[in-house]
């Protein structure tokens, strides 16, 4: 039966990146961060399609007539996003010409062909003739010579042309290296995207035709390969068949094709053929349709530009209550601490590590891995530990979306320093973010430092992403910690735990208990209180019990950034429940979850959202947090977020963002800098 306090969790994604586009429309935002923001739109968008309408397209043959709990089928739910996108790209479109436009202001020249001098143009002309004709691949399309392959996201031009009375089409397809931006001045402050000059000359390619007309196309393909649940032959080597999967992502059946401008009849129907794929899956747009070229121009603008155009640099703080020149482990032992990222710096944790690879009453460092920077010193460090004859222990997660390639890197050179690196579990992925260093004391007795936080070991989301790390030598919470890394390798998912909780078979009925209990202490002392915050709530069961909660008086705050299937304010249901979505300079990212007022309040930080897929097919960790000035904090931390009139919105009862009414302004997040940097005597 349909629940008429829940919506659907594809619309609700996309209500959400539609908040994300609000901010590059956002008059307050610098005009390098507002390009920006419609950068993280577009690439959530291909994400979306990838792994969500694609999982849908694959429904449509397998399940086509389930329902999902808003009674909408795969087919209906396609349809209402496709509706929903013509909306989004016309906004985009929209937003994206404003914001081209005011970086004139700051002498950034996002040029067309039509805005070329005669100069700029030969220059352009040569760049195809001397760079870009030798690396791309023209095609004519006949009996002869099939429709090519058109790699998932990547740029093709599709080319109408005539020879004698006959109509013929041409596909250039645009390699892997093929550059973004052509520079047209030494300052790098007028540029033309690569795109737009090979549309302008690609007819030299076809020489012995006419060129009718050319249009700019991408394909996006599902890529919403099931790395959990595929098959593999055991005798094969493992990350090799992973490899093999990734390779797939480029070749899998296409969900969107973009379009620079409408097509001609045959046109569309040649691409409707050899795609196969429906029209109404094509969508116009006269945005650049890569976005990955703002990262690369931001590199490039000159610094007194960039300073002009950019949020003001912040840089991540060093805690007060912790001294670097002293014995990181030894400040653990005395006292719970907490990193609030990325107002606090990660360098304690680093250190930390550091400090463990080399002191000699270390015997183990245990650690579970699921994304990871590019470059980083943990890996070194980890390393450095083996090396010194640590026994160093890695649960790495092989299966992270799209991270891969990169994991598998990192899982080498680990395997080559010494390190033990097991790869998770066949059916659950670990998604979980805990580390254990074990030191043997002079007495023979093993001491725990427990790390525990919110979100991945990765010192570049670290400056980004708000996360909490807890560092911990609370002794029951490190022998809870030591038997997760044993009963993970032995696929003991149901292990005992004193202190922690840990899904797939405890985190969500731990929760639910505790909903439960503030019910019941509301209808005793009217002080049932419930505050959780994180990425996204889709799990019924969940929703169910805050509605029942809801339904007994129970206050719920709810800060939740993107996907919340629950709808607030519902007569009946959910009228004392309360939604936040706060979307700003940095990715809200921290899980946290409240049951009671902070003077009896239970406090767990965890790696997990209130999602089945979190709860019933992860390995997730909850942490108690025992310390009562870490309590404070935190319970100050989503105070203060509540209070958010700036970057936050409420979610009204339909489902759509609302700003917050203006009483004194305050944006959380600049709220938290400033105190990080007040804390540590800097000035900002």
């Amino acid at each position: 039966m349909t629940k008429n306090y829940m919506q659907n969790r594809e619309l609700s994604w996309l209500n959400f990146n539609d908040r994300v586009l609000d901010e590059a429309d956002d008059k307050t935002v610098p005009i390098g961060e507002r390009l920006k923001f419609i950068s993280i739109f577009s690439n959530n968008l291909d994400e979306f399609l990838m792994i969500r309408v694609g999982g849908l397209f694959d429904k449509l043959i397998t399940e086509a007539d389930k329902t999902d709990k808003t009674g909408m089928t795969a087919e209906d739910q396609i349809n209402a996003i496709y509706l929903k996108l013509g909306y989004l790209y016309k906004k985009r479109d929209s937003i994206y010409r404003e914001v081209n436009t005011e970086m004139e202001n700051y002498k950034i020249y996002g040029l067309e062909i039509k805005d070329l001098s005669k100069a700029e143009l030969e220059r352009v002309k040569a760049y195809f003739n001397e760079y870009l004709t030798p690396i791309l691949s023209p095609a004519i399309v006949s009996k002869h010579s099939p429709f090519p392959q058109l790699y998932n996201n990547r740029l093709a031009i599709i080319l109408r042309l005539q020879k004698e009375n006959k109509i013929k089409h041409g596909i250039i397809t645009f390699p892997i290296n093929c550059p973004k931006i052509i520079y047209l001045n030494s300052e790098k402050t007028r540029y033309i995207l690569t795109e737009y000059v090979i549309l302008k000359f690609a007819h030299k390619l076809f020489k012995k035709f006419s060129t009718l007309n050319a249009t700019v196309i991408r394909i996006t393909r599902n890529a919403d390969i099931n790395l959990d649940e595929d098959i593999y032959d055991e005798d094969e080597d493992y990350v090799d068949h992973i490899k093999s999967l990734l390779r797939q992502r480029g070749r899998l059946a296409p969900v969107r094709l973009e379009l620079s401008k409408d097509l001609e009849k045959d046109t569309m129907k040649l691409l409707k053929k050899s795609l196969k794929l429906p029209e109404k899956y094509f969508l116009i747009t006269s945005s650049p349709m890569d976005f990955s070229y703002v990262n690369d121009l931001l590199k490039a603008l000159p610094k007194n530009i960039i300073e002009q155009i950019t949020y003001k640099k912040i840089m991540s703080q060093l805690p007060a209550n912790i001294d670097m020149n002293c014995s990181i482990m030894e400040q653990i032992r005395q006292k719970d601490l907490l990193l609030s990222y990325p107002y606090d710096s990660i360098a304690p944790f680093l250190k930390l590590l550091k400090e463990a690879a080399g002191d000699p009453k270390v015997i183990s460092i245990k650690i579970t891995i699921y994304r990871m920077a590019h470059k980083t010193r943990i890996v070194d460090y980890l390393c450095r530990a083996a090396e010194n004859g640590k026994n160093v222990f890695v649960i790495m997660e092989l299966r992270a979306r799209f991270d891969e390639s990169n994991n598998i890197n990192w899982f080498e050179k680990l395997k080559e320093a010494g390190c033990t690196v097991i790869f998770g579990l066949e059916d659950f992925k670990v998604h979980s973010k805990v580390c254990l260093i074990s030191s043997m004391e002079d007495s023979g007795d093993i001491n725990f430092i427990s790390q525990i936080g919110t979100g991945n070991y990765n010192e570049i989301t670290a400056q980004s992403y708000t996360d909490l790390s807890l560092l911990t030598a609370n002794q029951e919470i490190g022998q809870d910690i030591d038997n997760f890394f044993k009963n993970i390798p032995t696929e003991n998912l149901n292990g005992t735990y004193k202190s922690i909780i840990v899904s797939p078979f405890s985190i969500k009925n731990k929760f639910i208990k505790l909903i439960d209990k503030e019910i019941e202490k509301q209808k005793q002392t009217q002080n049932g209180r419930i505050i959780m915050k994180m990425n996204s709530l889709t799990d019924a069961d969940i929703i169910d019990a805050l509605v029942k909660a809801s339904q007994a008086d129970v206050k719920i705050d709810l800060i939740v950034r993107g996907i919340s299937c629950l709808l607030p304010d519902v007569k009946d249901y959910s009228e004392n429940i309360r939604i936040t979505s706060i979307v700003g300079r940095f990715l809200e990212h921290s899980r946290i979850y409240v049951f009671g007022q902070l003077d009896d309040a239970q406090i767990f930080i965890s790696s997990a959202d209130c999602m089945p897929r979190n709860l019933e097919k992860r390995v997730e960790v909850a942490a108690p947090i025992y310390d009562e000035e870490i309590k404070q904090r935190i319970y100050k931390l989503l105070e203060i977020s509540l209070k958010d009139n700036i970057k936050a919105r409420f979610m009204t009862s339909d489902g759509k963002y609302v700003r917050k009414e203006l009483d004194e302004p305050l944006d959380s997040q600049i709220y938290f800098v400033q105190e990080a940097y007040e804390n540590a005597g800097q000035k900002l």
